[in-house]
């Protein structure tokens, strides 16, 4: 079984390829700053405070707003999210590899892989919704039996297995969100696909569960507080330019934080997700047992 990579070495690694590539993976993770851009106006058509508060008849710009906010928000987000992923991931596999990859290539490489790496990471989706019917099922149905049968007995017994199927369903979720972790980057790195994804994910975790949960939590935190600093500097200085638009009516001040506080998390997402990215395909390899 090969050794797992530090978890300094893997925070060190990721950051130093970072540094060294940061022009090419802004070139891909900017492409998130699409959805700020159709936050900002969808935002900006939706209905005012004062308009949802009072009931108002909306208008057609602002149902388009709502729409177009769903959209984004369901959809467009999840999909381009995906396709950035992807796209990162194979940036940072070429880089590892010692290929010259452009990001022109690694959108090309994006493409065949899209829909496997999303109908893999349905599966794993549907896994993680599996555990938690299997924990809050059977109380479920002893309790609406009980309703239904108007029984005592079986609304208690059902409140009972409520409280073990919290814990059940909790530690079965974390058991296979961890398991199944690598599902999707297998699919990318290596063209695994369906089951097959699944397989190899479980089985690179088989005997060193906690050893990744920690590679995979320990990075993560590093660089989200990395982000959250930033963001802190940013809350800051928009507080600063609020006060500024003081004298602005209240539904314009309100819709302008609610622009800023929806589209600058996207834009802490566009520098710190390279550097997730870089420690999930390092791990990977380091999992595998491939240099690093």
């Amino acid at each position: 079984m090969p050794k797992l990579i530090s978890i300094g070495r893997l925070i060190d690694e990721s950051w130093e390829l970072y540094r060294a590539r940061f022009s090419e993976f802004m070139s891909v993770a900017s492409w998130l700053l699409l959805l700020a851009i159709l936050y900002i106006i969808s935002l900006a058509l939706y209905p005012s405070a004062s308009t949802l508060w009072f009931s108002n008849e909306l208008s057609v710009s602002e149902n388009i707003g709502i729409l177009l906010f769903i959209f984004t928000n369901y959809i467009v987000a999840p999909l381009l999210g995906l396709w950035v992923l992807i796209a990162l991931s194979r940036l940072t596999r070429g880089y590892l590899q010692g290929k010259s990859v452009s990001v022109k290539r690694a959108h090309e490489e994006t493409k065949p892989l899209f829909f496997p790496t999303l109908i893999v990471s349905l599966m794993v989706a549907f896994l993680l919704v599996v555990a938690v019917l299997i924990g809050f099922g059977p109380s479920i149905v002893l309790a609406s039996l009980g309703v239904l049968f108007n029984s005592i007995v079986l609304v208690e017994i059902g409140d009972i297995l409520l409280l073990i199927g919290i814990f059940v369903a909790l530690v079965l979720s974390f058991k296979w969100m961890v398991e199944y972790y690598f599902s999707p980057i297998a699919t990318i790195m290596d063209g695994a696909q369906g089951k097959k994804a699944l397989i190899q994910s479980r089985k690179l975790i088989q005997g060193r569960f906690w050893g990744t949960f920690l590679r995979l939590v320990v990075p993560k935190l590093v660089f989200i507080i990395f982000g959250i600093f930033l963001m802190l500097i940013v809350a800051y200085v928009t507080e600063i330019l609020l006060d500024v638009a003081s004298g602005l009516n209240l539904d314009l001040q309100l819709r302008i934080k609610t622009i800023v506080e929806s589209t600058f998390p996207i834009l802490i997402a566009v520098l710190i997700n390279p550097l997730i990215i870089n420690a999930d395909v390092l791990l990977y390899r380091a999992l595998k047992g491939e240099e690093v």
